[in-house]
Parts: structure tokens; C-alpha cells; sequence
């Protein structure tokens, strides 16, 4: 199966640009309320670690596509540190009442992720992946700007590691795979593709197939709910009728 279509404008350049503006903000407003020591990571010392983890995938930048398959254990060990460290950091964002630059993170943990897909690495830590796509999903509205969402998560989930996958809390209706095939259908729906309904539909019953049939009923309720042009319900109405029957027999 082929990877799907690399997302323009992710690149680690562009995301350091936004990291510097974002914890800049934090580490003024970290300042500013003066804090006592307690034992635990500081904004800057997450800044000093962040700073290290864009320094150290420079290296990776370089190498010929080919070299990437005997780097990839280190690819995904680095990416994954640096998506767990701003992971971190963006608690302290929220602790210190710094909603307003979440979108930032969003973008910026992607690229982190995209950087390690594209050098050939694996995701490990997709919890705030999924929580970046459903945020990025809530402020979008055209369907070409979606399409983009959906093959960029497409790849997310191509990319996530057996451990990401059938980790400690799989069966919870909250676990981040669970979440993140299931969006995925959401946000494909929305685009009013049918070509891409039906990909992503395929993947979502061959990663998730316990929760194939309640997808699509629900799915089949959004229908009318939001006048969904026939294109689409006939999509919809295809895969639920393949799954309830397949529950029935």
C-alpha cells in the first residue's frame, strides 16, 4: 500500500519558526508568576531540550532516502522524544492560561511527526497527534483544506508503532488509536469524497472492525442530520449495510 501524500508546509523549518514565538510566550508568562521551586521540568528546561531535538534531526536531513531504513530505529526515538517533550511543554501552556496558543502547538507537534514519517521512522506517542488533528478538524470547513487533513492523518496512521496501537487501555472508547481511525472517518465523511470515504472506510474496518458497525450507524444518522448530498449517503449506506449484516449472521 502506498503512503499517502506528504503535507505541504510541515516541514521542521517552518515549525521552529512557530515553536520560538509559542514558548517564548510561556517562558514570559512562567516568569512572570514568579514560581517556587518544586522538583519538577521547567518551561525552560523543555525549551533547552526541544532546541536539542531540532538540532540533532538537522542530521538526519542529509542522508539519502536509502540510508533511512538502518536509521530508523533512532529516527523514531528522536521524534518521539521531541513530540514527548512538547507534549510537556504544552501543559505548561494550558496551566498558565495560554489557550490562545494552542493552534501553534498543533501545528508544530504535526511537523514533529511528519518529520519522523519522512525520514522513515515510526510514531510512538500519537496521544497529542490526535488531539491536534480533532482541533484542526473543528476549524476547518472546505473540503480541499480537509481532504489535506485526511491524508496527512492517513499517514499518522500508517506510521504508528504495534505499541501505539495495542498499547495499555486499547479497548477504552478513549484510547488514541481508537480515536484517531475513528476521526479520520469523521473528517473523510466531511469531505463529501467518496473515493476517499471508501479508503478510508476500508482502513477503519481493517484497524478498528469491533467498531466498524456503530461508526457507520451513527454515520447513517449524521446523514440527514446535516443533508448530506446523495454521493455520500449512498457511500454511507453501502458499508453500514455490509456490517450490520455481517453482525447479524
Amino acid at each position: 500500500m502506498h503512503p499517502s501524500p506528504s503535507a505541504p508546509g510541515s516541514s521542521l523549518a517552518d515549525a521552529e519558526r512557530r515553536y520560538k514565538n509559542a514558548v517564548e510566550t510561556i517562558i514570559e508568562a512562567y516568569e512572570g508568576i514568579n514560581p517556587a521551586p518544586r522538583g519538577q521540568v521547567t518551561p525552560q528546561q523543555l525549551d533547552a531540550a526541544i532546541k536539542q531535538f531540532l538540532a540533532a534531526s538537522k542530521r538526519f536531513d542529509n542522508l539519502p532516502q536509502s540510508s533511512l531504513s538502518s536509521e530508523r530505529e533512532e529516527v523514531s526515538r528522536l521524534g518521539d522524544y521531541g513530540i514527548s517533550l512538547l507534549m510537556d511543554l504544552s501543559m505548561w501552556a494550558k496551566r498558565l492560561g495560554l489557550d490562545d496558543i494552542e493552534p501553534e502547538f498543533d501545528l508544530v507537534v504535526l511537523s514533529f511527526a511528519d518529520w519522523t514519517v519522512d525520514h522513515a521512522g515510526e510514531l510512538r506517542t500519537i496521544e497529542p497527534l490526535v488531539d491536534a488533528f480533532a482541533n484542526l478538524a473543528n476549524r476547518m470547513r472546505e473540503a480541499n483544506t480537509l481532504e489535506h487533513l485526511t491524508h496527512r492523518m492517513t499517514r499518522i496512521i500508517r506510521a504508528t508503532a504495534p505499541l501505539a496501537r495495542m498499547g495499555v487501555g486499547q479497548t477504552l472508547p478513549t484510547h488514541p488509536w481508537r480515536l484517531l481511525n475513528l476521526n479520520r472517518g469523521i473528517v473523510a465523511t466531511r469531505t463529501h469524497n467518496a473515493a476517499l470515504m471508501e479508503q478510508v472506510f476500508d482502513e477503519l474496518v481493517s484497524n478498528l472492525p469491533d467498531d466498524a458497525r456503530n461508526f457507520f450507524a451513527e454515520g447513517m444518522q449524521q446523514m440527514d442530520a446535516f443533508k448530506y448530498p446523495i454521493h455520500v449517503r449512498t457511500v454511507m449506506a453501502k458499508y453500514f449495510d455490509r456490517w450490520t449484516r455481517i453482525r447479524m449472521h
